[in-house]
C-alpha cells in the first residue's frame, strides 16, 4: 500500500492494555483474580464469572474516567502512529466504548501522545444501554463512507464483519479471545492478518 492511507484503529486492547486493567478492577470489586491469558471469551460476563446485574455494574465502573485514564498504552503504538501521521496517513480511531467516555478517552490519548485525525464511537454490538444519552456516535452501516484501506482490531466479531460485509482487510491484534478461527470461511481467515505487536502491525500495513 503506497501513499496516504485511511487507517481504522480500535482502542481497547489495540492501543491500550484494557484487559489487564479490567482484571485488576475485577480483583478490586470482587476479590477474584483471573489470568489475562485465560480470558478466552470477548463476553466478559462469561470470562469473569459475573451475572447480568454484576456485569452491568462492572462495566459502568470500567467506563469511569479514572479507570479509562489509568490504562497503560500498548508498547510501540505511539511510535507507529507518529510515523503514519508524519507520512500523511489518515488515522481514524474507532472504538466500541460508549460515547460518554469521549472526554476521558481524548485526555488519555493526548497524555500518551497517540496521534490521530479523528475519534468515533461505533455501536458495534447494538446494546440498548450503550448510549442512553444520545451522544454523537456512528453505526456500522456508515463505515463505508470513510473509505478505510485497512483496519486494526482485536474483536473477532467486528473483524469478521469488516472483512465479510465491507471487504476491508483486518490486522488482528493477537488476543486470547480471537484465536479460534476454525468456524470461519477460508476467505475470511485469509483476510485476517494476526500480529502480536506494533512492529508487526507497521510491517503488515505497509504490505497490505
Amino acid at each position: 500500500m503506497m501513499g496516504p492511507r485511511r487507517i481504522y484503529v480500535d482502542i481497547d486492547d489495540v492501543l491500550c492494555e484494557t484487559i489487564q486493567r479490567l482484571v485488576d478492577l475485577l480483583e478490586h470489586l470482587h476479590d477474584r483474580r483471573v489470568d489475562p491469558r485465560a480470558v478466552e471469551h470477548f463476553d466478559l460476563a462469561r470470562s469473569f464469572g459475573l451475572d447480568r446485574a454484576e456485569i452491568e455494574v462492572f462495566m459502568d465502573r470500567a467506563h469511569d474516567d479514572e479507570v479509562i485514564e489509568s490504562i497503560e498504552p500498548v508498547a510501540g503504538a505511539a511510535d507507529v502512529l507518529s510515523d503514519w501521521k508524519a507520512s500523511g496517513d489518515q488515522i481514524t480511531l474507532v472504538t466500541g466504548r460508549p460515547p460518554k467516555t469521549n472526554a476521558a478517552s481524548r485526555r488519555w490519548l493526548e497524555s500518551h501522545r497517540l496521534d490521530h485525525d479523528a475519534l468515533h464511537h461505533l455501536d458495534k454490538w447494538a446494546r440498548p444501554s450503550w448510549n442512553p444519552e444520545g451522544l454523537p456516535a456512528i453505526r456500522f452501516e456508515e463505515l463505508p463512507d470513510f473509505g478505510f484501506d485497512v483496519a486494526i482490531e482485536d474483536s473477532l466479531d467486528t473483524a469478521v464483519r469488516l472483512v465479510e460485509e465491507l471487504d476491508i482487510p483486518v490486522v488482528l491484534m493477537d488476543r486470547p479471545w480471537n484465536r479460534s478461527l476454525g468456524h470461519l470461511a477460508r476467505r475470511t481467515r485469509d483476510a485476517l492478518i494476526r500480529c502480536t505487536d506494533w512492529m508487526q502491525v507497521a510491517r503488515v500495513v505497509d504490505s497490505v
